[in-house]
C-alpha cells in the first residue's frame, strides 16, 4: 500500500514538473518577440538523432534534433545560451534539422534575444 502511494506521488510530481517546463516555454514563446537583442557568437551547433524502435521488431526510426550553444554579453555580463527557440522541434529527416541550423554556423555572429528581467534567458529565434 505504501509503495502504491509513492508511485502516485511520483507520477503527480512528474506531471507537475513537465507542466511547469511547458508553461515556462509557452511564456518565453509569447514574450520573446518583444525582447531586446544583442550580438552573440555561436560556440557550437549540431544535429543528432534519437533512435526509437519502430512498429516492426528490429526496425529503428529516427527523430532528429538540434542543439546549440552560444555566448552573448548584456551590460558587461557574459552569458551562455542553448535555446534555439522556446519549444524544441523534432524533425523526421536529418536534412530538415540541418536546414534549421544552417543560419547558425560555429563562430558566426548571431542575434540573441534575451529576457530583460532575466538576461540569462535567451533564444535565437523569438516567438
Amino acid at each position: 500500500m505504501m509503495f502504491e502511494d509513492l508511485g502516485k506521488y511520483l507520477l503527480i510530481a512528474f506531471f507537475v514538473f513537465f507542466g511547469v517546463l511547458a508553461w515556462r516555454a509557452w511564456q518565453i514563446r509569447q514574450a520573446s518577440p518583444e525582447w531586446p537583442s544583442v550580438q552573440g557568437e555561436m560556440v557550437s551547433s549540431r544535429v543528432f538523432a534519437q533512435n526509437q524502435t519502430g512498429g516492426e521488431q528490429g526496425v529503428s526510426t529516427h527523430e532528429w534534433f538540434t542543439e546549440v550553444h552560444y555566448r552573448y554579453t548584456v551590460q558587461g555580463q557574459t552569458y551562455e545560451g542553448n535555446r534555439l527557440r522556446a519549444f524544441g522541434r523534432h524533425h523526421f529527416f536529418k536534412e530538415q534539422a540541418e536546414a534549421e541550423l544552417a543560419p547558425f554556423p560555429v563562430g558566426q555572429a548571431v542575434r540573441v534575444y534575451y529576457n530583460p528581467a532575466k538576461p540569462s534567458e535567451s533564444v535565437l529565434i523569438p516567438g
